[in-house]
């Protein structure tokens, strides 16, 4: 079997649309990975505050 002859050409509508696809995609992925990061820092910061200072024993 030839797979060569089963290739898909795209319209130039269709290339366009796919484009659109992928841009939204990745503009998506990149927003969940800016929130998880700013959420983390914040979870971060949060827990950091709330530790009691660190004390040296006394002698």
């Amino acid at each position: 079997m030839n797979m060569s002859n089963d290739l898909v050409t795209l319209t130039d509508k269709q290339k366009k649309a796919q484009r659109s696809r992928s841009l939204a995609l990745a503009l998506a992925l990149a927003a969940f990975v800016i929130v998880v990061y700013v959420g983390t820092w914040a979870k971060i910061g949060a827990n950091h505050s709330q530790t009691a200072p660190v004390t040296r024993p006394l002698q």
